[in-house]
């Protein structure tokens, strides 16, 4: 039985399923759980300096585009605090929960198709205020830069075509520091995981990377866990999983590129900013069963110097046996 059901950036194990369980259990119940699984009871900030772009990043969603006749190329289009952009088109919708960057490059420079032109990913230059040159060959104008609301932008597309567009435009120039704090690159260092049932320790399993291009691992199970018919692959899944880097936006984007190439966008909120506790979920519900609690996952952060660390504890239960599992993501602020 396969108890990895998560592989998110947000604990990295294994299968990504936005698993909303309850954690409120006996604690007694699953002894001998390690302090550096658990969060500490107070968050603080850490010790960053802001991103080249940090007073660039601006999301736009299109309202409406040109004169009406023509179909518009996208959706919405954000900019990073790190130079990137991301086009969000009009197949997003349809898109999976990981899609596939078209090109199988494990550094991100230039311009990304994402799952067949889902999203495109790549680069921008700021030629002066509100005015940015994008790696695929287009230019974003703000007319009127720094406004809130509905404003009017100059798209020039690949073709050399100018459109004007009505965006909805959010600015962050200053957000608040917790949202300061979080919204950068982040390099994942490690992660870790430690897996209990109700009757017993089952097994400790960590991933690392190793000069940004090798995943390592290592993997415990213990004699109980082998007993109960656990092994390995139950602890950590494929090293493919590994979230290389993962990006937060101001405007509640977040990107996660994985090991094996797979890309994931999804949403982000702070809902518990004075104890640091993070919700996400993804863009669009590809499922039609209304189960919201399968669309979203909170974990606590801790911020420590330059390092960012993610706490999730999850349950599930199976046969009347009680599964449980802590995880702790640790992320460098670097690109």
């Amino acid at each position: 039985m396969k108890k990895n059901v998560i592989y998110s950036f947000i604990i990295a194990i294994a299968s990504f399923a936005f698993m909303a369980c309850s954690s409120d259990d006996n604690e007694q119940q699953y002894i001998g759980v390690p302090e550096n699984a658990k969060p500490s009871s107070k968050f603080t900030f850490g010790n960053f300096d802001d991103e080249k772009y940090a007073n660039d990043a601006v999301k736009m969603d299109v309202k409406t585009w040109g004169n009406g006749n023509g179909a518009p190329e996208f959706k919405s289009i954000e900019l990073f605090a790190d130079g990137h952009f991301l086009i969000t088109t009009p197949k997003a919708k349809n898109s999976s929960k990981r899609a596939r960057l078209n090109s199988r490059a494990t550094d991100f420079e230039g311009t990304f198709d994402i799952d067949n032109g889902a999203y495109i990913y790549g680069t921008f230059t700021c030629v002066k205020k509100g005015v940015y040159i994008l790696s695929n060959n287009t230019k974003i104008e703000i007319k009127d830069n720094g406004v809130t609301g509905y404003t009017k932008v100059t798209y020039t597309n690949s073709k050399g075509v100018n459109i004007t567009i009505v965006v909805d435009i959010n600015f962050n120039y200053k957000p608040e520091p917790v949202i300061r704090q979080i919204c950068r690159s982040w390099r994942m260092d490690s992660q870790e995981v430690w897996f209990y049932t109700d009757k017993a320790y089952i097994g400790y399993g960590k991933q690392w990377m190793e000069n940004f291009f090798k995943v390592n691992q290592e993997i415990t199970v213990t004699p109980e866990g082998r007993q109960w018919g656990f092994d390995e692959d139950d602890i950590l899944d494929d090293k493919g999983d590994y979230c290389r880097r993962v990006i937060f936006s101001p405007c509640g984007t977040f990107i996660c590129f994985y090991q094996d190439g797979e890309v994931e966008v999804g949403r982000w909120e702070w809902i518990d900013k004075q104890n640091g506790i993070l919700r996400c979920w993804e863009p669009f519900d590809l499922d039609d069963d209304d189960d919201d609690e399968d669309d979203y996952m909170d974990v606590t952060v801790r911020f420590d110097g330059k390092q960012m660390r993610m706490y999730n504890d999850y349950m599930d239960k199976e046969n009347d046996i009680n599964y449980k599992v802590y995880s702790v993501s640790t992320f460098s602020a670097r690109y």
